[in-house]
């Protein structure tokens, strides 16, 4: 932690140097950071200064962005986009990242709930096949009150349209 603090305000400091400075290290560059924090007390390999610098680097060029596009949009607030001619890169920068962001996000969505819906299928099928297997749960399921009325209803039904059925012969004799 500490090497990377010291590693993060020594290369910062070359940052604040050169504000155009490129992604990439050059040598010079990496043996003066190197040389600096040796004489600080603080041997940090090459590798490493490389990482911090990736990291600072990106985080420097979002804070630009941002305030560029901050900028961009206090110049559209004041409608001085064309007389100022602000560069509104930027924004589209962010709106292009966003609609990355956006899609990438819906498509994991969909990933996740197919693969979830194909777990729930298996988990279903898995189920309904130990089911089939096992007669007793095939039991304990088809029996409950509700079934045991049904199949009384059932039986009540079948008598009265036998009834229905022997009125009607009934009333066919008589006449």
């Amino acid at each position: 932690a500490v090497v990377s603090t010291q590693s993060t305000g020594e290369l910062q400091r070359l940052l604040l140097a050169d504000e155009q400075h490129g992604k990439h290290l050059e040598n010079d560059e990496l043996t003066t950071v190197r040389r600096n924090l040796q004489t600080q007390g603080v041997d940090v390999p090459y590798d490493i200064i490389c990482k911090v610098w990736e990291k600072l680097y990106k985080l420097t060029f979002l804070n630009r962005a941002m305030t560029s596009a901050q900028q961009c949009r206090k110049a559209f607030y004041h409608r001085n986009i064309a007389c100022n001619a602000v560069e509104c890169n930027d924004v589209v920068l962010f709106w292009r990242a966003n609609k990355m962001l956006e899609i990438t996000s819906n498509a994991l969505r969909l990933q996740i709930m197919n693969t979830e819906a194909q777990r729930l299928e298996k988990e279903v099928k898995q189920y309904l096949e130990d089911l089939s297997h096992d007669g007793e749960k095939k039991k304990a399921l088809i029996k409950g009150k509700r079934v045991d009325l049904a199949e009384e209803l059932r039986k009540v039904r079948g008598i009265q349209d036998k009834l229905d059925t022997f009125i009607e012969e009934l009333k066919k004799d008589h006449q």
